[in-house]
């Protein structure tokens, strides 16, 4: 039930309808022993939500797109029939009955698909929740909500780079009808069931969400009233919308249940005038056949507060019989904060006559729950008030989703951060301070920072960056990684132990004593402390504090262990990269003139980058030895020879600060993979450009992915922007790189490479350069590397 005042939603009366006014005729129907892959194909080409599934002419199942993802997650194959995923039996309903009936046998059995029947039990149609909508009139919803009060708020955003598999788990774990592909928290597109359907049947479950999304999404804002977000939704023939805030982020999802639940309202709406009506007859066996078989809790209390009646349901949550309720209060089963509440409540429905609808505590089973209640004042023939009517149910499965979502959702906020900052930061202290920074970008984390483990005698803990609200908690702060009490905290034992360690009650925690007052006054309420590790040992500890008490489950540990997996490479590769700067600085500057010395050192460091990559191994001196012959081809003098040949042998330098793995990656690289890739034409550029050579080596680098007509990168730089080096250089890659094996493909014919680069002359590549290459290639000088 959403939370709205039924009071305020128009009345069924005048204008009454029934199951038969808004039936799908003719359903379509296929055999058992169908294939997914035809089923799934039959419901795509129909835009179908469902098929009834037919034995010996008797329907015994149906095949629901949610029946569809549960064979995709269980990676049943397309060829098995529709008979081992299908749901066995159909909820039927007879098409004279009225529409508040169908949907309420929709809410008790959890369907969205009714078999509509006639008199004789014979099918004749199908009801949605897409009929519902359709055949409402939008004058109904005139007066009612805006968006904002009746839209879901459990919604599931995922990155562009995640996998249609990855959504398909999620959808079908959450129970939610589509993933949002979000950007800086903004919809750019949406993967729904239907998609679903059709990849399973395409096989194409390991494509990237941003290669499969639906776009442009259509969204609305939570402040639109309900009535012409309806309008629209019918105007387009959508099932749903994103709800998105004043600046385009994403807070909730527009489905059509949001809509159809307005239904719900209505029939409270009813049942609350039929319990006035009865309130001198609440014991009647009429009013009882009503109530008792709604999953709704239902009670009825005097102007004291004192129950006269109750419903089935709400009798079982408290362990009696419904007739033993009669002259009890809240105070015999509620602890005293809760009763007292539920009275106050009650006294001001009844003093002011008003129908309130509110989420609070309820207590069942001994356990602490969530329930959506609404309370309206019962009136005797007078119009005086006689007492009050409560209607409830649980909603703490959909908090505790919603929470879950939440939190999930800013831990990826914050991974996605801190991978800026992995990219752009130079030094390692700026990389620290800026994943800290990011973490912290979330109101959730009000303090994230990074210590070294030092190996001193008292194993201390320094603290070197950080950052958020409770910012000034650090200052001073006492903290080791020994079997002390002031190591025996999360943070130390995470070094100590090499394990991530959560607190989720850290005030709790009788090992946080130590700084446990501290922490209360800078609203920390808990921990996550992951050790981070530098050529294979702990080198220090990343410990991030929320407000929320139960801020890191399962989902939360698996994205911040991601991180500082990453943080460790990212330390790791700045100091290798640093020890290279700084040998080749000091090579440099001891042969200021010494060509020869540059030779070979430049030489030494191709070699260690291509030890990284035995895929690539040589690929640097075979550009290199082509480029040389293009150079001379085209009368280049021979001081600029060698400098075009220097700049060819370590023209992939860049790539030192990329993963090996991502370097020899057998597939498709994604689109965040590739994005680090381009970096290293720069990455080369910054390591080489403070060092005095007699050639344009550094420059030459930076320009060897540029072309001609500004399409290239890392700077789109156009016709005599680039130098002539880096032209030849850029022919030079392209040919050895097309003719020789890589991880993800075999060579290709040197044939190929001629076409190619005739097709880009003139355009991305210099037509002299080109020519010159051609003469080289029919000369045979150049062999191909396979391996």
């Amino acid at each position: 039930m959403n939370n709205h005042n039924p009071a305020n939603i128009p009345s069924m009366q005048g204008g009454q309808k029934f199951v038969r006014d808004i039936t799908t005729r003719n359903p379509v129907t296929v055999s058992a022993g169908l294939t997914l892959a035809l089923a799934a194909e039959r419901m795509e080409t129909l835009r179908i939500s469902c098929l009834l599934i037919e034995d010996a002419g008797k329907i015994i199942g149906i095949l629901t797109e949610r029946d569809v993802i549960r064979a995709l997650n269980r990676k049943i194959p397309v060829s098995q029939t529709v008979d081992a995923v299908m749901t066995r039996g159909v909820i039927c309903i007879k098409e004279a009955e009225e529409l508040h009936s169908a949907y309420q046998r929709m809410v008790l059995h959890g369907v969205r698909h009714l078999l509509v029947t006639d008199a004789e039990g014979k099918p004749t149609g199908i009801v949605t929740e897409t009929d519902f909508r359709k055949n409402y009139s939008i004058e109904r919803f005139v007066g009612a909500l805006n968006i904002a009060g009746v839209m879901t708020q459990e919604h599931l955003g995922m990155r562009g780079d995640n996998s249609a598999m990855e959504a398909s788990v999620e959808m079908q774990r959450l129970n939610i009808g589509c993933v949002v592909v979000l950007e800086q928290r903004k919809p750019i597109g949406i993967v729904t069931e239907r998609d679903m359907v059709r990849l399973f049947r395409l096989q194409k479950l390991e494509s990237r969400l941003a290669d499969v999304m639906s776009g442009p999404v259509h969204s609305v804002t939570q402040d639109m009233l309900l009535v012409d977000a309806v309008a629209a939704m019918q105007a387009l023939n959508i099932r749903r919308f994103v709800v998105v805030d004043e600046s385009g982020c994403m807070v909730g999802i527009l489905n059509e249940h949001d809509i159809v639940g307005h239904l719900e309202g209505e029939y409270i709406d009813m049942l609350q005038q039929l319990v006035v009506k009865q309130a001198q007859k609440l014991n009647d066996d009429r009013f009882r056949a009503v109530v008792n078989h709604l999953p709704h809790k239902i009670m009825v209390k005097d102007t004291a507060s004192v129950y006269v009646s109750c419903n089935e349901s709400y009798a079982r949550d408290l362990n009696i019989r419904p007739e033993d309720i009669e002259g009890r209060t809240d105070f015999d089963f509620f602890p005293r904060e809760f009763a007292e509440r539920y009275r106050a409540d009650d006294r001001k429905v009844m003093s002011e006559q008003v129908t309130i609808s509110i989420e609070e505590p309820y207590i069942r089973d001994g356990e602490q729950h969530w329930i959506h209640t609404t309370k309206a004042p019962l009136l005797d023939s007078d119009c005086n008030v006689n007492g009050v009517v409560v209607i409830f149910h649980d909603v703490t499965e959909r908090k505790r989703t919603n929470e879950q979502l939440k939190r999930r959702s800013w831990a990826l906020e914050a991974l996605r951060c801190s991978g800026r900052a992995l990219v752009f930061s130079e030094t390692e202290a700026d990389l620290l301070q800026a994943v800290c920074d990011a973490i912290t970008q979330q109101d959730m984390y009000v303090l994230a920072w990074f210590g070294w483990a030092r190996r001193n005698e008292t194993r201390s803990v320094e603290i070197i960056a950080g950052s958020g609200a409770a910012r000034d908690y650090i200052d001073g702060l006492n903290v080791s990684w020994a079997d002390d009490k002031f190591g025996n905290g999360p943070a130390g034992r995470a070094i100590r132990f090499g394990r991530t360690t959560v607190c989720n009650k850290l005030l709790e925690s009788s090992d946080f004593s130590p700084w446990r007052q501290k922490a209360e006054n800078f609203g920390i309420r808990s921990s996550i402390s992951l050790p981070v590790k530098v050529d294979d040992r702990i080198a220090g500890v990343l410990t991030v504090y929320s407000k929320d008490p139960e801020a890191f489950g399962e989902s939360e540990i698996s994205l911040f262990d991601e991180l500082v997996s990453n943080l460790g490479f990212g330390i790791q590769s700045r100091r290798t990269r640093a020890a290279y700067e700084g040998s080749l600085l000091e090579i440099a500057n001891q042969a200021v003139k010494l060509e020869k010395t540059l030779e070979d050192t430049l030489l030494a460091v191709a070699s260690t980058l291509e030890q990284r990559d035995p895929y690539t191994a040589g690929h640097q001196k075979r550009v290199a030895d082509l480029a040389m012959d293009i150079g001379k081809e085209m009368g280049l003098e021979e001081h600029r020879l060698r400098g075009l040949h220097l700049a060819a042998t370590v023209h992939d330098l860049g790539k030192i600060h990329i993963p090996a793995d991502i370097l020899a990656k057998p597939g498709r690289l994604t689109a965040a993979e590739f994005g680090l890739v381009k970096t290293h034409p720069e990455v080369g550029y910054k390591i080489l450009s403070q060092i005095d050579f007699p050639w344009p080596i550094a420059e030459i680098i930076r320009q060897h992915h540029e072309y001609l007509d500004g399409s290239g990168y890392p700077r789109g730089l156009k016709g005599d922007e680039i130098l002539l080096e880096a032209r030849i250089v850029t022919i030079a890659d392209i040919v050895e790189s097309m003719s020789s094996d890589r991880p993800y493909r075999q060579s290709l014919e040197i044939a190929d490479a001629i076409r190619q680069v005739i097709a880009m002359r003139g355009g991305k590549l210099d037509s002299a350069a080109v020519d010159a290459c051609l003469k080289v290639l029919s000369s045979g000088k150049f062999l191909p590397n396979v391996m």
